[in-house]
């Protein structure tokens, strides 16, 4: 059987709380890299500047879906892009800085905040050791492909949103919110690739509410224990993976016939 695999990152096979891809998740890549007829790819939230944190299984993933979408790599090129207009990202930018808000911008080799507060560094622990640079003109001089704001308080950061309709929103686990153009989304990235290769299966698996759509779009969609939002998807889903902390993905795709 010819098969697509699409993982997100973080929770997935990648353990926030550890830091680190625990030991069945590596010897999972590893096992599934070895079928030629399977095409390994990884679907994040993360830019180009901050997947280095899957280094040591990054070499088995044909493709490559970045900044929730905005950003395809094949084989480590650009496939395909989809920056945010230059006026959205002066008014986004002006209108934060008045309200004295933080605004995250994901560039592709780089990423900045406009101000760094006790907002940001709450919602970056556990996402990274390497945090954005301060630069509040970073988007005069680079492509900008999402952003980001932040709040401890889920009821404040939903309501910072409302004044951004443009956008569309997905929220972390804690305290931070992506925002990208509605046109933009792990799905649609996923379907440009299962559309070059229409007889292969689709299996997708994640655990952030970005992933959704991929695992509604999938034939065979699997969404983690750990998730945050699994009762709002485990209808949908044909499998829930265990809880990451668990380390047992390798026992779980071998059990159900996956490998």
């Amino acid at each position: 059987m010819k098969r697509i695999y699409i993982f997100d990152v973080d929770n997935t096979l990648r353990s926030s709380k550890q830091q680190k891809i625990l030991p069945q998740t590596i010897k999972l890549i590893k096992k599934l890299a070895q079928n030629k007829n399977y095409i390994l790819g990884i679907a994040t939230g993360r830019g180009p500047a901050k997947i280095d944190v899957i280094d040591e299984i990054e070499q088995y993933f044909t493709f490559k879906i970045l900044v929730n979408g905005a950003v395809i790599l094949k084989d480590n090129k650009l496939f395909y892009d989809f920056p945010i207009d230059f006026e959205d990202l002066k008014y986004i930018v002006n209108d934060t800085m008045k309200k004295g808000l933080s605004l995250g911008m994901v560039g592709y080799d780089e990423e900045a905040v406009t101000v760094f507060d006790e907002h940001v560094s709450y919602a970056m622990k556990g996402y990274t050791d390497k945090l954005p640079k301060i630069d509040p003109n970073f988007y005069l001089n680079n492509k900008i492909y999402q952003l980001w704001l932040f709040n401890k308080e889920q009821t404040i950061l939903d309501e910072i949103v409302k004044a951004y309709p443009k956008f569309k929103t997905y929220y972390w686990h804690y305290g931070g919110v992506d925002l990208v153009y509605p046109e933009v989304s792990k799905e649609t990235a996923v379907k440009k690739i299962k559309d070059m290769y229409p007889d292969y299966e689709l299996i997708c698996i994640g655990d952030g509410h970005n992933d959704f759509g991929m695992l509604r779009l999938a034939d065979i969609g699997i969404i983690m224990n750990n998730s945050r939002w699994i009762n709002d998807i485990k209808d949908e889903c044909k499998y829930i993976a265990p809880h990451i902390e668990n380390d047992a993905l390798y026992d779980f795709f071998e059990s159900n016939k996956l490998l």
